[in-house]
Formats: C-alpha cells, sequence, structure tokens
C-alpha cells in the first residue's frame, strides 16, 4: 500500500492535487470540443498538451502556490516547493524519460515507509489515461523512485458531480392528485384461441 502524497511533503494537499488534475481533465475536453475535420491524433495530441501548458501558465499568475519551473515542451511545474510534469499514458507504463528528471530529497532520508528508507530522489507526475477517442478516462498523480517504484499516489476525481439541492417543500414536490383509472378486464387474444383449436385438431 502507498502513502498518500501529502504524507511526504505538507504542500501536495488532496486539494491542489485535484485542483490541477482537473484542471487538465477540463482542458482536455475543451481540446476534443474544438477538433475538426482536418485533426488527426498527432495533431489533437499536440494541441492538448499546449493548452494543457498554456493554462498552467495562465493559473500561475493567481493561484500562489502553484508555478512554472520550464515552460519549454518538457514542461515543468510546481505545486508548492514539489516540482511536477504529465503525460499522457497509463500510471503504471511511465515514460523513460519521466523517471529521469526524478529530484533529490535529501531530507526524506530520515522517513520511513513500512520500516523502509522513502528514496531520496522521487518524481512526481500526473498520468492522465484516456479511451479510444481521447476522452480522459482517469488521472493518477504520484510520485516514484528513480527505479520507476512508486511510492505515493492518488487518483483525482474528475467525474464527481455536485448534484442540484431541490427545496422539497415547493410545488414542484407536492403530491398530484390523478384520476382513477377505470376498471377493465383483460382481453383474450383470438390467435391464441385459434393456435389452440388447430392443435385440439
Amino acid at each position: 500500500m502507498t502513502k498518500s502524497p501529502s504524507e511526504i511533503h505538507a504542500c501536495l494537499t488532496n486539494e491542489r492535487i485535484d485542483y490541477v488534475g482537473q484542471l487538465i481533465a477540463r482542458v482536455r475536453a475543451e481540446n476534443l470540443d474544438a477538433v475538426e475535420e482536418r485533426d488527426n491524433g498527432w495533431s489533437i495530441g499536440c494541441r492538448a498538451h499546449a493548452w494543457v501548458c498554456s493554462e498552467i501558465l495562465q493559473q500561475e499568475e493567481d493561484v500562489p502556490w502553484l508555478s512554472v519551473v520550464d515552460p519549454s515542451l518538457r514542461f515543468i511545474s510546481k505545486i508548492g516547493d514539489v516540482e511536477f510534469s504529465f503525460y499522457k499514458g497509463m500510471a503504471e507504463k511511465p515514460k523513460k524519460n519521466i523517471i529521469t528528471r526524478a529530484q533529490s530529497y535529501p531530507e526524506l532520508r530520515q522517513t520511513l515507509l513500512f520500516d523502509l528508507p522513502i528514496p531520496e530522489k522521487l518524481v512526481w507526475v500526473y498520468a492522465v489515461e484516456t479511451d479510444l477517442e481521447g476522452i480522459t478516462t482517469n488521472i493518477e498523480f504520484f510520485g516514484m523512485s528513480g527505479s520507476g517504484e512508486v511510492i505515493a499516489s492518488r487518483t483525482v476525481p474528475i467525474f464527481d458531480v455536485t448534484a442540484n439541492l431541490v427545496d422539497v417543500n415547493n410545488t414542484e414536490s407536492e403530491p398530484v392528485e390523478l384520476p382513477a383509472a377505470s376498471p377493465s378486464l383483460p382481453k383474450i387474444r383470438k390467435d391464441k384461441t385459434s393456435d389452440s383449436e388447430e392443435h385440439d385438431e
């Protein structure tokens, strides 16, 4: 069982992790809405990456704990003091170039995880999983060692929808009187009668 990210870094709260993850999911959905006939999988994927990067750059101005370290195609950001990146793919199969970005955290040497020391070098990343149509189906935020071992993780809730509350005392919820149904006997189907007569012969 892995730890939660906040147990390793206090700045990696669930709220902050979910904020960025839901941002990624929202922007990717907006990108799909803008697809036209001239697009293909490559152009859609490139634009989705660019749109997410641009959105994080804009959010950096208003969100004090969110910052951008490297605005290039590698695009590395920070939640608090912790760098993170993102990629499209399964969490179980992180890309090799992601693993090589592991940061050194000397303070983790003294932290114990199931009686084992947490690796000093960790990389934090969002894995964005999609279906064949490019719709985001799952987002995992996790920290892993340079060898690819996942130390901490969180699944971002991207399908949570707040229900609309309705006042139970309004007129819409009051009982409605309906006219009584008129009694009637079930009709005997002629085809059944004819079938039985044919078998009797």
